[in-house]
């Protein structure tokens, strides 16, 4: 899997969460498979990790671009790229408000994060 290794943090509402995104572009029998990892910083006994299926990933030499996913978000045409912290913190503030607690403990795999983009708002991917 390639990976950032290096968790990133992010700090919402006076909570710390350590977060990564990761894709590995060789399995290509799941492709474009790939997901968030989320750890809140104070709770580091919580592993929430959010898997993607339709997004495709654009994280090439490990570097932001401009690059992504073209889609429809409130009714206006955007580059969703996961791999930026604006997202990121969208996705954290869903996750931790519909689907888990920072207190809850143990590892939360939501299979389908498809789906969470689509109640966030997103829609149409290109």
């Amino acid at each position: 899997m390639k990976n950032r290794k290096k968790l990133r943090t992010m700090n919402i509402d006076g909570v710390r969460y350590l977060w990564s995104y990761n894709f590995d572009d060789m399995d290509f029998i799941n492709y474009p498979y790939s997901y968030y990892l989320f750890v809140p910083e104070d709770n580091r006994k919580l592993k929430v990790r959010v898997y993607f299926t339709k997004y495709a990933p654009n994280m090439n030499l490990n570097a932001y671009s401009d690059d992504g996913t073209p889609c429809i978000y409130k009714g206006e045409k955007i580059i969703l790229n996961l791999c930026r912290p604006f997202f990121a913190r969208q996705m954290i503030e869903y996750v931790f408000s519909h689907c888990c607690s920072s207190s809850d403990t143990g590892e939360i795999n939501i299979n389908d994060g498809d789906a969470l983009l689509a109640e966030m708002g997103y829609e149409n991917f290109f």
